[in-house]
């Protein structure tokens, strides 16, 4: 990785993807081609996955003639075209990094760098379809007399439109599933061979598009209230034009707030096609391109500004940004989260200390986009029409927009699908979660004889195994057995260490439960046998080895059990009965089905592809892109790929999802949608209901628990409370509304800003931290020094005493850092892990993650436990390379 990192940077990614080439077919085993497959999909390179999956590399060879075409046209592009204005056109011809890289350096270095960029990398696109795609942006913007060919390469061009006929069809028909409003504002016949360009004309809003835009086109701060797959986007576009169009040229300022990274890459292309033609200038500004965008200028330099919240939120903390008076217009995507720290709310108390301190700056309008308002805990129709009144408080709203006069149309347009509950029985005979509970139950022994103490924490009565409650006890435990001291260290490090493993295996046993209880006996056992067996690779003392020893003498028997066709999943046998029969009624079926964890997803995953009785499905799977468990999320590259492949391949027809594909991501439209032991709230319920947008679709509720069919049950109920309170408070007079949500917001106001708020005032004083297993001293707070507000790193020859280094197992590079190993305690027996160690500027330096610590008050001797660092308020110094030990 270092090699070929330094190749770039050196001699360019030509070079580099050479020496990666070269190391590639070093490579021992079979699995590592399989993986580039998977990993050239995953990055966005469809073209090169396409022809290695296929042995076929006709397509990619056409390419050449055009690569070199474009080569001798390279100079009057630079000069004369505005990359900006074609790169929404072919973006799908580019992997989302390279058009990152091209809106950047147009910002930041100008039109001429960026179309050089913009060649450079269409050189290197192994998409079949890109001459033609840029051949049509070019003609769109007016510069047809750029892309001249001579006759052969005519000929050539005229063979490829002939044999590729459906290509071109499945582009358009990509365009107008990836926006809400293609869908629903056209005719989804495509449009005549000559006359690509219409698909980019000013679209005709439907008459209920219309009655949602109204309010907020006079003005009116509004929350649109309408559901999933109504073109809630292209009603905030039409908002965004009229409000544009009021002001001079440069003078209105829109700002569109997307929660997730999905949704704002998708919108911030919807926004760029959809105005771009008009002259506006828009720009996206996320997390990942924050550091190297400057904010302020960025903002001042452009007309409509796609944003993730935090950005906005933390430029005004900091002062780069004054006020949110800089905008005229602020929309937010997804408007029912404006509520406790959510950044949406920190945005909007930044607007209402403004609005009530009487400043004189003006303040922008508000529109909220969502399916649901929610209604929070309530009970009767009183209370949901309080909580709904304290959401429009918080958005300063007085009109709540949703379809009433043209709901016929509507239900033309948006399906409600069938709803049905499906109860299933579970396992008459669970011989495997007996097993395993005893196991629990040896172990939970085991922790109490530890210590007289702590043996407390483990006699509390009628708990569960194999639920999220015993989940979250165990966590409750495992931090107690953190910072527990006592006066001999020796001994409190060995009762730590002890119970720190003891509670470890509870939760690898509890998680393996669950995924019993929900997929295949034998994904739950390979979870517990995978776990163990990296026990063996890693330090194993006693503890570990007896409890390694008690889960060998029940593996045979765990086998067995695993293997009995008998011990089959009645969930699963339900699941299959569906798939079955819904694919027979319709084979061009469309299926999401939601999941609640990241090992289930995997687990059903495997059960369809290994069931061949399904091999009609072409299984996806949609996970976030956090980290839990020590599980490493989806990738956004990744992320977009499946999308697209769901969106545009018939033969993917099945997505596995968790929730990050409920809320607001544009996902083509499905005709089935199951909820397989997934419940939420009434506003997660309606959402997840939206997917299914397809005429004649169904929603499963597929579910063992009568807890869940109750839940769900309940947040039907609960939407039509909803309902009812929305439709009473569009009754009330606007000076009603406005008194309400006035005397809301004093209250709320009064409370902030008399509320006794912990003390965050940074801590100057040295203190200890602790290994979190065996309470080992690591290093003292005052030598650690923080990289880029968010890495921590510690001086000084000692650390490098108390770690050792292990290579690891997933080196990447990110954020300026070479992720090449992993650091782990070096007390005999104890071998925790500490985090990483990276090469950051030519320098070998280490990178800690606090939750792997205890920190210990080096004057009183207290002790805490941090899962995060933006808990641990101390003075940090910033790092500084001179610091080094020499």
């Amino acid at each position: 990785m270092q090699y070929i990192q330094a190749e770039k940077n050196n001699k360019g990614p030509m070079e580099a993807a050479s020496l990666f080439l070269q190391f590639l077919l070093e490579l021992q085993g079979t699995d590592w081609f399989r993986g580039l497959l998977d990993a050239l999909c995953h990055a966005g390179y469809s073209g090169l996955y396409e022809a290695l999956e296929s042995w076929d590399f006709l397509k990619i060879e056409k390419l050449e003639e055009h690569r070199l075409l474009l080569k001798r046209l390279q100079p009057e592009l630079k000069a004369k075209i505005i990359p900006t204005d074609i790169l929404p056109d072919i973006s799908q011809c580019l992997i989302p990094q390279e058009c990152e890289e091209i809106r950047q350096i147009c910002t930041n270095k100008g039109m001429i760098a960026g179309a050089e960029k913009l060649v450079e990398c269409l050189q290197r696109s192994d998409k079949e379809n890109w001459p033609k795609t840029l051949k049509l942006a070019l003609e769109k913007e007016g510069y047809d007399e750029l892309w001249i060919v001579d006759e052969g390469m005519k000929n050539m061009e005229k063979k490829a439109v002939e044999d590729d006929e459906m290509e071109i069809s499945s582009i358009q028909i990509f365009y107008q599933e990836e926006q809400e409003c293609q869908n629903l504002s056209q005719n989804s016949s495509p449009p005549p061979d000559n006359s690509y360009t219409n698909l980019y004309d000013p679209l005709k809003p439907r008459n209920y598009q219309l009655e949602l835009a109204l309010p907020a086109k006079k003005g009116k701060n509004t929350i649109i209230c309408a559901p999933t797959g109504c073109g809630k986007t292209f009603v905030s576009l039409l908002i965004c034009e009229h409000h544009l169009k009021k002001f001079p040229p440069g003078q209105g300022k829109v700002v569109f707030f997307a929660n997730q990274i999905p949704v704002y890459e998708q919108q911030a292309s919807v926004f760029s096609r959809y105005f771009q033609r008009l002259g506006y200038r828009v720009v996206g500004i996320s997390g990942a391109t924050a550091e190297n965008t400057p904010v302020k200028q960025t903002i001042e330099n452009n007309d409509i500004i796609i944003l993730t919240p935090q950005i906005l939120v933390n430029n005004l903390k900091n002062g780069t940004i004054p006020s949110v008076s800089v905008f005229t217009l602020m929309i937010f995507d997804e408007c029912h989260h404006t509520n406790k720290h959510h950044p949406y709310n920190m945005i909007m108390f930044s607007y209402l200390d403004q609005k009530l301190g009487g400043a004189s700056a003006p303040l922008p309008q508000i529109i909220g986009l969502t399916a649901s308002v929610g209604v929070g805990d309530a009970k009767t129709i009183e209370d949901a029409t309080s909580y709904i009144c304290k959401l429009c408080a918080a958005l300063d709203v007085t009109v709540i927009a949703t379809v009433r006069d043209n709901l016929e149309e509507l239900e033309q347009v948006v399906y409600k699908p069938q709803k049905i509950s499906r109860k299933v029985e579970s396992r008459a005979t669970n011989t495997f979660k007996l097993i395993i509970s005893q196991l629990m139950k040896e172990t939970e022994n085991l922790a109490k004889n530890v210590s007289v103490e702590l043996g407390k924490l483990f006699q509390i009565q009628n708990r569960q195994f194999g639920t999220q409650k015993y989940e979250q006890w165990i966590v409750a435990v495992h931090h107690a057995c953190k910072v527990f001291q006592m006066a001999d260290k020796e001994e409190e490090s060995r009762v730590c260490k002890a119970l720190f493993l003891y509670t470890s295996h509870l939760r690898k046993y509890n998680d393996a439960l669950i995924i019993n209880e929900d997929a295949q006996m034998k994904d739950a056992l390979k979870y517990l046998k995978d776990f163990f067996n990296n026990l063996r690779e890693a330090t194993f003392d006693e503890i570990e080895q007896d409890l390694t020893r008690r889960f060998e003498e029940k593996l045979e028997e765990l086998e067995n059990v695993s293997m009995d066709p008998s011990n089959e999943n009645p969930k699963l046998r339900d699941l299959y009965l569906i798939l079955q029969e819904e694919y027979h009624l319709n084979p061009d079926t469309k299926t999401i089905l939601f999941v609640k964890t990241r090992a289930l997803v995997d687990a059903l995953k495997k059960w369809i592809e290994e069931n061949s009785a399904l091999s009609f499905l072409k299984p996806g799977i949609l996970t976030g892109r956090g980290r839990t468990k020590q599980v490493t999320g989806m990738t956004l590259p990744a992320q977009k790929c499946v999308l697209e492949a769901f969106r545009a391949s018939s033969d993917n027809n099945i997505l596995i999802a968790t929730s990050v594909a409920d809320e607001g991501i544009d996902i083509a439209e499905c005709n089935l949608v199951i909820l397989y032991e997934y419940v939420g709230n009434v506003i997660k319920m309606i959402q997840t209901r939206g997917r299914g947008r397809a005429k004649d679709s169904k929603c499963f509720l597929l579910t063992s628990n009568d807890d869940v069919i109750d839940k769900e049950n309940k947040n039907v109920f609960m939407e039509k409370m909803m309902n009812e309170s929305i439709s009473r408070l569009q009754t009330w007079d606007e000076t009603k509304f406005e008194r309400t949500v006035s005397r809301i917001q004093m209250d709320e106001k009064s409370i902030r800003d008399n509320q006794h708020k912990p003390l965050t005032v940074p801590d100057n004083k040295n203190k200890k931290l602790l290994c979190g297993k065996c309470k080992a001293f690591a290093c003292h707070t005052a030598d650690i020094r923080v990289i880029k507000n968010s890495h921590y790193t510690v001086l000084g020859n000692g650390f490098k005493d108390r770690f050792v280094r292990k290579p690891h197992p997933k080196p990447k590079i990110y954020d300026g850092f070479e992720k090449k190993e992993k650091i782990f305690c070096a007390r005999p027996n104890c071998g925790h892990d500490w985090g990483i160690h990276v090469r950051y500027k030519a320098l070998e330096i280490p990178v800690i993650k606090i939750e792997s610590f205890v920190v210990e008050d080096i004057a009183t001797g207290a002790q805490h436990h941090y899962s995060r660092w933006k808990d641990f308020h101390l003075e940090w110094m910033q790092f500084e390379a001179m610091e080094l030990s020499i």
